[in-house]
């Protein structure tokens, strides 16, 4: 997170975790430039140890990506209702959407894969890419969007 924030791509985040007995879940957002925000709702379990050197792996998860007041950018998760959808060989997949038209795109969501989910460190690398391929036609550019607005 620390890599993003000095580079001025994430101006702050409201992420916590929330301790459970068998894990905890990190929730939270993101807030990046061009008003981008980056919604996370994640569950990991703890396999072994605690604290700093527990040893966890992600049960499920969502990282939603969208432009405030505008629409969704993508989402990555495990959670819709119908895991399995045709052609998917597991649960984990990817949304795609316009998100000036608010719309899901044709083909999505995109099967990812078990093996290929991404870290929030992955996602918020592609994010930052997305911002500098598209930062010519979003709204307002150079500003971050408040957090914490639920």
């Amino acid at each position: 997170m620390m890599q993003f924030m000095d580079q001025n791509f994430v101006n702050a985040e409201t992420l916590e975790f929330m301790p459970y007995p068998d894990g905890f879940n990190l929730k939270g957002e993101i807030s990046c430039l061009g008003q981008i925000v980056i919604d996370v709702d994640k569950f990991l379990d703890i396999l072994n140890g605690e604290g700093d050197n527990a040893t966890v792996q992600t049960r499920w998860y969502s990282y939603n990506v969208l432009v405030r007041n505008c629409g969704n950018v993508l989402r990555y998760d495990n959670q819709d209702e119908n895991y399995l959808r045709s052609g998917h060989q597991d649960e984990h997949h990817k949304h795609l959407f316009d998100w000036e038209t608010r719309i899901e795109q044709q083909d999505s969501p995109f099967w990812i894969g078990q093996n290929c989910f991404p870290t929030l460190g992955d996602v918020l690398q592609e994010v930052q890419e997305w911002y500098w391929q598209n930062r010519s036609y979003l709204p307002c550019p150079d500003t971050y969007s408040e957090i914490g607005l639920r």
